[in-house]
């Protein structure tokens, strides 16, 4: 699956700036100076049950997969003797009572890193040839984690910064996260309020009523009907699941005419923003063309939603330039601007965002509902001057990262 993970990591043999301090917004680059080796992580149980936590991801360095535990050092992972091994360990990292402070452990540089909690369980992990990590897929119901109260953010930390954010890409959940990084700033970003997992899950009930779209079919359920979590479009649509239907196939695609047939006559204008430039494309034959060269197909609902296939696929040799336009018409799509709009991202307000018909209800009815925090993995492409709904902080001399979960 997609996620800001996906971009985050492809930062990590470099210490380049992490993606998802937003290159395609303009964001200057951080001192030059290193980062601290180490960090505290201080994980807070801001809920009404017991929870445990676990970090996982990649050792900045040596690419190691590995998981923190509460006691004994990290663990690496080892060779298994075959494919979906359990984790021979226990990585669980118990947090304290609800309403009590935090259990701190030391931080090393990570990569492609996420920070699990689960409500009143453990999480099964498993190991895979060479060795690799199999972590938790809450989208498929085949899962062992699938019935479990789980949500989870993401982080690079490497050797310019430490990123985290929020993440809505993948899921919403009946846990919610909230976060504060300090180091030379103080940044905090609020959890979803209480409720709003319920309201967005009634928003998509109601919009799948109106379009007779599968909408409602994001909502997973434990047995007894309780909502564990709402996933995203492109976790339905996930091929892995096998789903003989493929819910949202078609969903795009007039959408995608559209804006095609409109662009044929008319120029599109994209600001790659801070201060690179504006370049402009036209619709030729197929194909949108831009002035550098950059071209994109006509994209199918897979690629909108998921922002990393067909003309959307995130490819590391592709130029900065393509990069910035990808992640702006991938962003306008999802918003569904891009038809009424030929000036992106500034034309729009944050306020004609999804008024289309055929736009990410998934997206808009999140936001409709949290204060901040990506719903799609271009969520922090902004329009100049407006704020940054992203969900996300970092910092160049980071000293603690709280995560609350509750």
């Amino acid at each position: 699956m997609v996620s800001r993970r996906t971009l985050i990591t492809a930062t990590a043999a470099t210490g380049a700036l992490a993606a998802g301090t937003a290159w395609w917004r303009g964001a200057a680059a951080p001192p030059a100076s290193a980062a601290p080796a180490t960090c505290e992580l201080a994980l807070v149980n801001d809920s009404d049950a017991a929870v445990n936590a676990y970090v996982t991801g990649r050792e900045f360095g040596t690419d190691r997969f590995i998981l923190l535990r509460a006691s004994g050092g990290p663990y690496y992972l080892e060779e298994p003797p075959g494919p979906a091994t359990p984790l021979p360990v226990d990585a669980s990292i118990p947090l304290g009572a609800p309403g009590s402070g935090p259990v701190v452990v030391t931080l090393p540089r990570m990569y492609g890193a996420r920070i699990y909690f689960v409500r009143e369980d453990t999480l099964d992990f498993y190991v895979n040839p060479g060795p690799a990590l199999v972590e938790p897929a809450l989208h498929n119901p085949a899962d062992s984690n699938y019935g479990k109260v789980v949500s989870f953010c993401e982080f690079t930390f490497n050797d310019v910064q430490l990123f985290v954010n929020i993440s809505y890409v993948d899921l919403v959940t009946a846990l919610p996260i909230g976060l504060r990084l300090q180091g030379d700033g103080d940044r905090s970003v609020a959890p979803l309020p209480a409720g709003a997992v319920d309201a967005i899950a009634a928003e998509l009930t109601g919009q799948a009523e109106a379009d007779g779209q599968p909408w409602d079919r994001l909502i997973m359920r434990d047995d007894g009907g309780r909502i564990l979590r709402v996933m995203s479009p492109q976790n339905l649509m996930a091929p892995a699941l096998g789903q003989p239907d493929m819910p949202f196939a078609d969903y795009w695609s007039g959408y995608a005419d559209r804006v095609w047939e409109h662009y044929r006559g008319t120029d599109l204008n994209v600001d790659l923003q801070g201060g690179r430039g504006v370049l402009t494309g036209r619709v030729e034959g197929d194909v949108l063309v831009f002035g550098d060269g950059s071209t994109f197909a006509k994209p199918n609902s897979w690629d909108v939603f998921t922002c990393n296939h067909g003309p959307f696929a995130n490819i590391p040799s592709d130029s900065e330039e393509k990069k910035g336009l990808l992640a702006r018409i991938a962003a306008a799509f999802n918003r569904s601007t891009i038809h009424s709009h030929a000036e992106q991202p500034n034309g729009p307000g944050v306020d004609e965002f999804y008024l289309d018909p055929v736009t990410n209800h998934y997206s808009r009815a999140v936001h409709a509902n949290s204060p901040i925090g990506y719903a799609f993995p271009y969520d922090d492409v902004t329009p100049d001057g407006a704020p940054d709904q992203s969900g996300a902080a970092f910092d160049g001399n980071p000293s603690r990262l709280t995560v609350n979960a509750g």
